[in-house]
Parts: C-alpha cells; structure tokens; sequence
C-alpha cells in the first residue's frame, strides 16, 4: 500500500484556477492603491483620496449643504494649506467621487473582460490595462 495522500494533489484545474483568482485578487487591489493613492487636480493641487479623506470630504459637503461650513475653510491638500472656497469644496468632492467611482468602473470592465479569456492570464499586463480603461472612461465623461 502506498503512502501517497492523493487528497494533497494539486491537479492542473485547480492551478488554474488558483492563479485567476490570484489575478484577479491583484485587480482588485491595484485598484484599491489608485482609488486611495491620491488626485491631481488643476493649478498643481493634490488631493489626498484614502478612505478616511473621502469621508472627511464627504462630511464637509454634507455641513454645506446644512449650512454649517462657511468660507474661507482651511484645508490641507497633499500639497499643502489652502483657505478654500465653497465652491472649491464642492469642485475637490465632485473629483474625488468621479475619481473613485472611475476605478470602481475600471476594475469593473477589466474584471470582464478576464473572465471573457480562458488561461491563467498571466500574459495581461494589469498596470498598463488599468491606465487605458481609466483614461478611456476619463475622456468619455
């Protein structure tokens, strides 16, 4: 009798299927670096876009709409102090969310289209599809 634990095999399917899904983990996180790695904006301006600056955004836009917030307001930027405007406020949150829900979209179509292809994808090439996908959807908006 052989001492084999059959159980213990990989088979090729598996392997396959371990490797899209690693892929696809891959996406997933590339996408969650550029959702939170920050924006560039007009006038050399850099928005901080982690999870935490967008809902601080978030809550400013909401003490405007109560007319909570008034102008001039401090704010910090990634490229430092800036007296905003409301109306900067409100343009910085408007880029912020098309920022974010752009990588939601471009995950999205990726996704798609690697589930459309058989193979462990190791041939694509995430940074550079993920770049043509945001941009196409940057210049459609």
């Amino acid at each position: 009798m052989s001492n084999i634990d059959l159980s213990q095999l990989i088979m090729p399917k598996t392997k396959l299927a371990q490797r899209r899904a690693e892929r696809f983990h891959e996406l997933a996180d590339l996408r969650w670096k550029r959702e939170t790695g920050g924006l560039d904006l007009s006038g050399s301006l850099r928005v901080n876009t982690s999870r935490e600056s967008q809902a601080q955004i978030a809550a400013s836009v909401q003490s405007i709409q109560s007319g909570l917030l008034k102008e001039p307001v401090d704010w910090k930027l990634e490229t430092g102090w800036s007296k905003l405007t409301i109306e900067q406020i409100l343009l910085i949150a408007r880029a912020v969310v098309d920022h974010v829900q752009r990588c939601f979209a471009t995950e999205r179509r990726l996704a798609a289209r690697m589930e459309e292809h058989d193979g462990d994808l190791s041939d694509l090439d995430l940074v550079n599809a993920f770049d043509e996908v945001y941009e196409a959807l940057k210049r459609a908006d």
